[in-house]
C-alpha cells in the first residue's frame, strides 16, 4: 500500500516529513465479541506463512493459491480462479474469490470482502537493505486468514444473506519495485476489476471492503482519506457497538490532518480499494498502518514492522483477527442494507 497519490499510505509519507508525535490512547487487551475464532484464523496464516516469502509470480504464491481454494472447497464452496499472465511482467496474476449466495445468486447485488495474499518482494533489488526474507504475517497474510474464517462462519450460518458475498483474494499488490511504483502496483485488483468491467458484472458490485495490515498486536483502525465516508460511518457504528470505539479512527489525528490539508497536500491511502473506487464502487479500507512505518511517526506501545523482517509470527494476535472479522459481521446488515440502497 501506499500513503498520498502512490500507494505508500501518503498519510504515512507525510506524517514522516511532518515528524508529528502524538499519543494513542492504550489499546486494551480483550478481543472482539463473536463467531469469528481468532485461533482457527491464526492457524491459516501459520500456514500461509510456512510457505515463506509469497511475492507475485512465486512457486510459494501459487501454493497460497491452492492452499486457500483447498480450504473453500473443504467447506463446501465452489471457489473461483481469474488467472492471466500480466503483459509486461510476464507473472501469471491469480485472483481467487467465492461467492456466499444470497436471495438472488445469480443476478443479485454484490458486496465484496477482500484482502491481498502476495507479500513485498524483497530480494533482487539493488539496495542491499531491501533484500531479506520477508514472510508478510500481517502484510499479505492476516486479512486473507480472516478471510478464510469468515467463509467457514458465513458459509455455516443457517441463513442467507440478502445479498450476494464474494470473499476475494487479492493478486500482485505490493509494488513490484521497491519504493511505490503505480505501475507495478495493485495489478491483481487492476486484472480482477477489468473483467468485472468486461463481463458485465461491475454494475452487480455495490461495495467494496478491504482489509490490510489486519493481525497485529495493540490492534487498531485507521482513517483513511481515500475511503467512502458512509461506509467508514458504518464501521464506526458497528465498533461502537461492540464495544471497540477506541480502536477505530483515533489515527490520524485531526490536527495531522489539518496540517496536511494546510500544506496542499492530499493525505489517504492508496490501495486495491482505489481501483474499485476508480471504477465506480463505493469503496473502504480497514488498515492498522499508522505509527507501524519505522522512521516514521512513533508510539512506544505500537510496533513498527512494515516491510521489515519483523513482519513474522511473532508480531501477531489472535484476538487481532478476530477483531477483524467480527467487526465486519458486526456491520454485515449496515453493509447489506447500503448495497441494497437502503443507506
Amino acid at each position: 500500500m501506499h500513503v498520498g497519490p502512490s500507494r505508500t499510505p501518503t498519510f504515512a509519507a507525510a506524517a514522516v516529513v511532518a515528524a508529528v508525535l502524538l499519543v494513542l490512547p492504550t489499546a486494551g487487551c480483550g478481543g472482539a465479541q463473536g463467531p469469528v475464532d481468532g485461533a482457527r484464523a491464526h492457524a491459516h496464516l501459520e500456514r500461509l506463512v510456512a510457505l515463506g516469502p509469497r511475492p507475485f509470480g512465486s512457486e510459494a504464491l501459487a501454493k497460497a493459491a491452492d492452499y486457500i481454494t483447498g480450504e473453500l472447497t473443504r467447506l463446501g464452496l465452489s471457489p473461483q480462479r481469474q488467472e492471466v499472465e500480466h503483459a509486461t511482467e510476464k507473472k501469471m496474476i491469480r485472483n481467487l474469490w467465492v461467492q456466499i449466495d444470497g436471495e438472488d445468486p445469480a443476478q443479485g447485488p454484490i458486496l465484496i470482502l477482500g484482502a491481498h495474499y502476495d507479500t513485498k518482494l524483497a530480494s533482487g533489488h539493488q539496495d542491499a537493505a531491501h533484500n531479506f526474507p520477508f514472510v508478510g504475517a500481517i502484510d499479505g497474510g492476516g486479512g486473507p486468514a480472516v478471510l478464510l474464517e469468515l467463509a467457514r462462519v458465513l458459509a455455516q450460518r443457517p441463513q442467507r444473506p440478502k445479498v450476494n458475498i464474494w470473499l476475494y483474494w487479492i493478486d500482485a499488490e505490493e509494488s513490484l519495485d521497491w519504493t511505490w511504483n503505480d505501475e507495478r502496483a495493485l495489478l491483481g485488483s487492476k486484472a480482477f476489476c477489468k473483467w468485472l468491467s468486461e463481463s458485465k458484472t461491475l454494475a452487480r458490485v455495490k461495495a467494496f471492503v478491504l482489509l490490510d495490515l489486519i493481525g497485529s498486536k495493540d490492534w487498531k483502525i485507521d482513517r483513511d482519506g481515500n475511503s467512502d465516508g458512509r461506509l467508514q460511518d458504518l464501521f464506526e457504528r458497528a465498533a461502537k457497538a461492540m464495544g471497540e470505539s477506541k480502536r477505530l479512527y483515533e489515527f490520524p489525528k485531526p490536527q495531522e490532518i489539518a496540517e496536511l490539508q494546510r500544506r496542499g497536500q492530499k493525505w489517504g491511502i492508496v490501495d486495491d480499494h482505489a481501483t474499485f473506487s476508480r471504477y465506480g464502487v463505493p469503496s473502504v479500507l480497514l488498515i492498522d498502518f499508522d505509527r507501524r512505518i519505522p522512521g516514521a511517526a512513533k508510539d512506544p506501545r505500537y510496533e513498527q514492522w512494515w516491510h521489515t523482517a519483523d513482519d513474522d509470527l511473532p508480531a501477531t494476535d489472535p484476538r487481532a483477527l478476530a477483531f477483524a472479522g467480527n467487526l465486519v459481521l458486526q456491520a454485515l446488515p449496515d453493509l447489506e442494507a447500503f448495497v441494497l440502497g437502503r443507506k
